[in-house]
């Protein structure tokens, strides 16, 4: 958790939103990643999905079976879909957040069985 964290430092220095995320395989970080959407200019590009990427890319399948995602915040709706697609078992968070702004009928993220 403590990687996840350090990428969302990261993130604040580069004057990002301060979310960071890494994927781990068998103990190893295999994915990682920070908010972009500011220096990219792309909505897409958030910790959790960037992260993703990598470990997909590194294990050389989208499917992540055997991997855990380290996240310092709920992930939104489009990093949910990202998380449920790749099929990650397992999804640990620093912070929740009980109600996002925007979606008033969010489920929390830790009430979803994948």
């Amino acid at each position: 958790m403590n990687e996840a964290i350090k990428e969302a430092q990261f993130a604040k220095m580069i004057d990002e939103v301060p979310i960071g995320a890494v994927v781990v395989h068998d103990g190893k970080i295999i994915g990682r990643g920070h908010n972009l959407r500011e220096h990219s200019q792309d909505s897409t590009t958030h910790a959790e999905v960037l992260a993703i990427t990598e470990a997909c890319a590194y294990l050389k399948s989208w499917r992540l079976w055997d991997c855990q995602l380290f996240v310092t915040i709920e992930p939104c709706l489009m990093c949910s879909g990202t998380i449920i697609n790749s099929q990650l078992p397992q999804v640990f968070l620093v912070l929740e957040i009980l109600k996002q702004e925007r979606f008033e009928a969010c489920i929390p993220y830790s009430k979803i069985r994948v």
